[in-house]
């Protein structure tokens, strides 16, 4: 126990002393990985031990620890994004006064995960089959944004509104198996196909006069079957160690893409091509010997990202990203009536700029019924960074510079609970 709490320290004190940032991300996307409930409630980690069908999104060769039957899971989840936006205010000698603050949204997005899993007990090597449908890039956001004259001395009527809407996500309907090749060993395959639609829109919209109102969308339309594979072993030690490893290999996106500005003449359509990296993780869960069976699981993952480009009509139109590293560490203690109680942190830098970075805590539990559980778990992360306006100035007649000088604050809560029915031979 006393190697859990000392490891937990450092990681806690190692994370507290970097910089928690975020930058938009659309359409390439953020990717948030919460197969389940005990996944989000340990910071996302528990790779090696995650036995039920949610390892099809994380190391597949977990699935072979699960017990013999068929097992159906199923998990609701939530994420709300509060984010204010605020620009500095001087005084006529430029001292800074304060910020004020131009735009606060607060807004809901619903997703439910699932999958299905049957383990053998008779068949020699193969230990586990399953399928399932899951996120892999949620990219919903809304934004708006009231436009008012720089006059501080009267309250003021808007007199146009910004608004900025992200609609869609990319699920993976995934296929795994995973084997027993020897006593202490497992492996797994994953492969997955990627289905999804996404849409983005941007509008102005004038109180006074419609005529002067501005829109452009854009809609993404697959122009493939995006395949993503992975690949996973495990390796028990001995009854407290376990360490594992899984890869997930490179794939590409490609979209139709069709714009439309409505009145305008160039909405002639393009095609653009995403590559996501490959992804290596490593990780381990120790078991402690004491009464309360407390279990410390820690992944490391790191991504590829310097190694792909976004292409828009065969020439390159995004490249230059970071290479990311992920941190996730977690632990879960059972108490009496197997009832667990988690709480993990995640650190991770961004594909934008790897001096980027973001920090998440999380907690959750849970209670078992004869044939079923049910786990539920939430999240929390802030960020703050310097960003420039969304929409230009110069629509309303401004001056302000198009440098990154507002403040934006972004608040993430994540949560979810899943339900388990276990039905034995």
């Amino acid at each position: 126990m006393r190697l859990i709490v000392s490891i937990l320290t450092l990681l806690l004190g190692f994370a507290g002393a970097l910089l928690a940032q975020n930058e938009p991300a659309f359409p390439i996307g953020e990717q948030w990985q919460f197969p389940d409930a005990r996944t989000l409630g340990m910071g996302g980690a528990g790779s090696v031990s995650n036995t039920s069908a949610a390892a099809l999104l994380q190391n597949p060769a977990a699935l072979a620890g699960n017990e013999a039957g068929l097992h159906l899971q199923l998990s609701p989840s939530g994420r709300k994004l509060e984010e204010r936006r605020a620009f500095p205010i001087y005084d006529r000698f430029g001292s800074f006064l304060t910020d004020g603050i131009y735009a606060v949204n607060e807004h809901w997005f619903t997703q439910v995960q699932g999958g299905l899993q049957y383990n053998f007990e008779t068949i020699p090597l193969l230990k586990s089959l399953a399928l399932g449908a899951y996120s892999e890039y949620d990219q919903n956001y809304t934004y708006e944004e009231e436009v008012r004259e720089n006059d501080f001395e009267r309250e003021q009527a808007p007199f146009a509104y910004n608004k900025l809407n992200y609609d869609g996500s990319l699920t993976r309907y995934a296929f795994g198996a995973a084997f027993q090749p020897a006593a202490s060993v497992h492996a797994g395959v994953q492969v997955g196909i990627l289905n999804g639609e996404l849409k983005d829109e941007r509008s102005i919209i004038f109180v006074r006069n419609s005529d002067q109102n501005i829109r452009q969308e854009n809609t993404r339309k697959l122009a493939n079957t995006p395949l993503v594979a992975a690949l996973g072993a495990i390796y028990q030690v001995n009854p407290y160690l376990a360490l594992g490893s899984h890869l997930r290999l490179p794939y590409t996106v490609d979209y139709d893409v069709q714009p439309n500005s409505f009145g305008a003449s160039e909405d002639e359509p393009y095609s653009e091509s995403i590559e996501y990296p490959m992804l290596l993780n490593v990780g381990l869960e120790y078991r402690g010997q004491q009464a309360f069976q407390a279990r410390l699981n820690v992944d490391v993952s790191y991504e590829w990202w310097s190694q792909v480009d976004v292409t828009r009509d065969n020439a390159v139109a995004a490249d230059g990203f970071d290479d990311v590293v992920q941190i996730k560490a977690g632990i879960e203690h059972l108490f009496f009536e197997q009832v667990p109680f988690l709480v993990g942190i995640q650190y991770r830098t961004t594909y934008q700029d790897r001096r980027n970075t973001r920090l998440m805590f999380t907690g959750g539990s849970g209670f078992t019924g004869r044939f079923w559980r049910v786990d539920v778990a939430a999240g929390f992360s802030k960020v703050d960074y310097r960003a420039s306006d969304l929409f230009a100035d110069a629509l309303f007649g401004g001056d302000r510079s198009a440098n990154a000088i507002d403040d934006v604050t972004e608040n993430y809560f994540f949560g979810m609970a899943t339900l388990r029915v276990n039905i034995k031979p």
